[in-house]
């Protein structure tokens, strides 16, 4: 129920939204606020589907101009998101989701499509931007087009906006990153990009329709209420409770939060250890009880620093292997940004896409710094020991919000085990973790929020 409340906000909200553009003028934005789990990816195919194809259960006439950009900071998440897409949809079709790639050369975007562009794609040395004629480089030297390209994204951009017969929407995935005032310089560049998009630049107009996406908006919000020359219309809110009572989220948060601990810690590591152990046994037994053939395989995030010494990492899985003898020496992969085998200490440890850890049961153990914390899909994730430090309370929401879903998308009646996630910070600010962890069991991240805890947190 509360899907089928946010889809239909969300479609009052474009409705209008596309009403203002083509009648006055005026460009709109809103965000979609929903603790992870929540299945936002499902709400926006149903909202997709209604704006290519109408809906009369929420009595909406389709845009027949209607052309959306989805736009997150990571190919690896627009293909996750295109999959999960065509998924959730019968009505979306395979030729409806287009990845621009660099070959992408059109005057103007095609009318009931979905485009998918990343940050890289943008950025001012890629083939699809060069020899813009806004930028100083292509006004000195239009030669620098690729093969002679007719038009770059950018100009695609214009004409699709300028052109009374389209509506362009930008749907920004994980609407938070790129809003704030990030230090790190890849967040600068897309924060550039995109607000180059909301707010125009050179020539080309600012997207007329923008619709935020994410756990945590609030940087998000803050930017549309300061962008310029354009109105927000009301966010949508799911009910975390509501998401809680669904039995999609985990009931107990359970935190650990030592005092003090050193750089990979074994007693640490020893007590995740036993953690999974328990877990893929009580899995184990639920499967037999419930007369099924395959159990859930449980898996254990263990989140490095960004320059770790790689025997500091095989030190920790000799701890686990010792700890779990049972445990299969080829169940460990990574997702660090060297997408070779690494070795760690005497383990060769493979790499995999974090799109694909969620299927590939045989992962048991995933080394990883940040490429868990957003848009990272995996129920299984009961787990988590992490020797990063973290004060964010963003990014903590992010990080905490991967580990919630259930495994099988339901409550396991009486099993307080089953309905639990493990959580190992020593480096992690411990008055935040409690404060994003109790909002996500509350109210999905909201400082503001009072409603009743739905889950528990157990620190």
């Amino acid at each position: 129920d509360y899907q089928t409340e946010a889809v239909r906000d969300a479609l009052l909200n474009l409705k209008k939204a596309r009403r203002r553009w083509h009648d006055e003028k005026d460009k709109h934005a809103f965000s979609l606020t929903a603790v992870t789990g929540a299945g936002k990816t499902v709400m926006a195919a149903a909202v997709f589907e209604a704006l290519f194809h109408g809906d009369d259960e929420y009595d909406f006439e389709a845009d027949p101009g209607a052309v959306v950009i989805w736009f997150s900071d990571d190919p690896a998440l627009n293909e996750q998101t295109r999959f999960r897409l065509m998924e959730a949809s019968d009505r979306l079709r395979h030729t409806d989701l287009v990845v621009v790639e660099n070959s992408f050369n059109r005057a103007k975007f095609d009318a009931r499509k979905i485009y998918f562009l990343n940050t890289q794609k943008l950025g001012k040395n890629s083939l699809l931007v060069r020899g813009f004629e806004g930028d100083e480089s292509g006004g000195l030297f239009p030669e620098t087009r690729p093969d002679l390209r007719s038009h770059t994204i950018w100009d695609t951009i214009r004409n699709t906006v300028q052109d009374p017969a389209l509506t362009l929407y930008l749907v920004l995935d994980e609407a938070h990153r790129g809003m704030g005032s990030p230090t790190k310089a890849a967040q600068n560049a897309k924060a550039t990009i995109v607000l180059r998009m909301i707010n125009g630049a050179q020539g080309v107009p600012g997207i007329p329709v923008v619709w935020g996406i994410s756990a945590t908006v609030e940087r998000f919000n803050r930017a549309m209420e300061g962008a310029q020359g354009r109105g927000t219309l009301p966010n949508v809110v799911v009910d975390a409770q509501k998401v809680q009572e669904s039995g999609l989220l985990k009931d107990t948060i359970i935190l650990d939060i030592p005092d003090e601990a050193g750089k990979f810690d074994t007693v640490i590591v020893r007590r995740a250890t036993d953690k999974l152990r328990a877990s893929s046994q009580a899995w184990a037994d639920y499967a037999k009880q419930q007369g099924e053939s395959q159990a859930v395989l449980p898996l254990m995030v263990l989140q490095v620093p960004n320059t770790p010494d790689p025997k500091d990492i095989g030190q920790a899985l000799a701890t686990i292997f010792k700890q779990w003898p049972e445990l299969p020496s080829d169940c460990v992969a990574h997702v660090l940004g060297d997408h070779s085998t690494q070795q760690f200490g005497p383990y060769k440890v493979p790499h995999i896409s974090p799109e694909r850890v969620q299927d590939a049961t045989w992962v048991r153990v995933l080394i990883a710094k940040d490429a868990i914390s957003t848009g990272w899909d995996c129920p299984r994730a009961e787990v988590m020991v992490s020797f990063r430090a973290a004060v964010d309370r963003t990014h903590i929401t992010q990080l905490l919000g991967r580990m919630v879903r259930t495994p099988l998308a339901r409550r396991i009646p009486g099993n307080e085990q089953l309905n639990s996630v493990h959580c190992l910070l020593p480096l992690f600010d411990a008055k935040t973790v409690s404060a994003v962890a109790d909002a996500l069991m509350k109210g999905g991240g909201s400082d503001d929020d009072a409603q009743p805890p739905a889950g528990r947190v157990l620190v």
